[in-house]
């Protein structure tokens, strides 16, 4: 698809991207550009009007766009994309959500609105097309993720989650820089564990599933304070409302692991076993 330039700026000039997912196009909020680039050097400090959305956008410059691969020019959408999200924060840009967690398009999609992705993804290819915009459609193999059970294609989107704070676990876990101190079998492993534990980042505990031990965190339904505590609490801890739902995520296998859920407490013919003292989620 061709992103035309501010006429007032650069009359008659377009820069063409590629991208399998024409519907997540309305919520670009960039164009990435290499800055080793030099088709597109003219283009710094620029900014490109987003077709079907009648909305300037800059032109960045980024590593995400390979010189090497496609046209050089990436379309960057914060919302939908991993490593548009990483770029993003990297420009600070808005991040715009145009599909929901129903897969359906969002207010943010404009006419849109309200379509499956799916059906959006044709409605956007043919606008395209009636306006002049679309240069090719290509047969383009790709990797998609995919949900392991009912194989429904996986969307990414930005979400709440919850995180456990890594670095101070890595420090306890780096010995100073000196290869003898750490013991690896095999040994060409010891780079890679100083690599995580030097460039480690937050661990995401939490997961949409439908089983597993549920977050031990209630939300306030009046005041949206949120509770961390060992035992369901009765009342909010700061407005004292009694109106709590707890939180629907479940811990991550690999984190819920390390618990013990079903505490044994010694009888008169031995070890019992008590209740687990976290609420799962049936």
């Amino acid at each position: 698809m061709a992103h035309p330039l501010p006429g007032e700026r650069m009359p008659g000039r377009s820069v063409v991207v590629a991208t399998t997912r024409p519907e997540t196009m309305l919520g670009d909020t960039a164009v990435a550009v290499n800055a080793k680039d030099a088709r597109y050097l003219d283009l710094h400090g620029k900014t490109v009007q987003l077709p079907l959305m009648d909305r300037e956008i800059p032109v960045i410059l980024d590593d995400l766009a390979d010189p090497e691969f496609g046209t050089g020019v990436v379309k960057v959408t914060p919302a939908h994309d991993p490593n548009d999200f990483e770029a993003g924060r990297r420009h600070d840009l808005p991040k715009i959500q145009v599909i929901d967690e129903h897969g359906r398009m969002t207010a943010a999609a404009g006419l849109n609105a309200g379509l499956d992705r799916f059906e959006a993804r044709k409605r956007v290819v043919a606008d395209l097309q009636s306006q002049g915009l679309l240069v090719s459609i290509e047969n383009y193999p790709l990797s998609l993720g995919q949900c392991c059970r009912c194989k429904t294609v996986v969307e990414p989107l930005i979400s709440t989650q919850w995180f456990v704070r890594a670095k101070p676990l890595a420090e306890k876990a780096s010995p100073p820089w000196n290869p003898a101190a750490l013991s690896s079998s095999p040994p060409n492993w010891t780079k890679t564990y100083y690599e995580w534990m030097y460039n480690i980042r937050d661990w995401c505990i939490s997961r949409q599933l439908w089983w597993g031990h549920r977050i031990p965190a209630w939300h306030c339904q009046e005041c949206h304070e949120i509770v961390v505590a060992r035992e369901t609490p009765t009342v909010c801890s700061r407005c004292g409302s009694s109106n709590l739902a707890q939180d629907t995520d479940v811990l991550d296998t690999w984190f819920s692991s390390a618990l013990w859920p079903f505490p044994l407490s010694a009888g008169p013919t031995g070890p019992t076993i008590s209740p687990p003292s976290i609420p799962l989620r049936y």
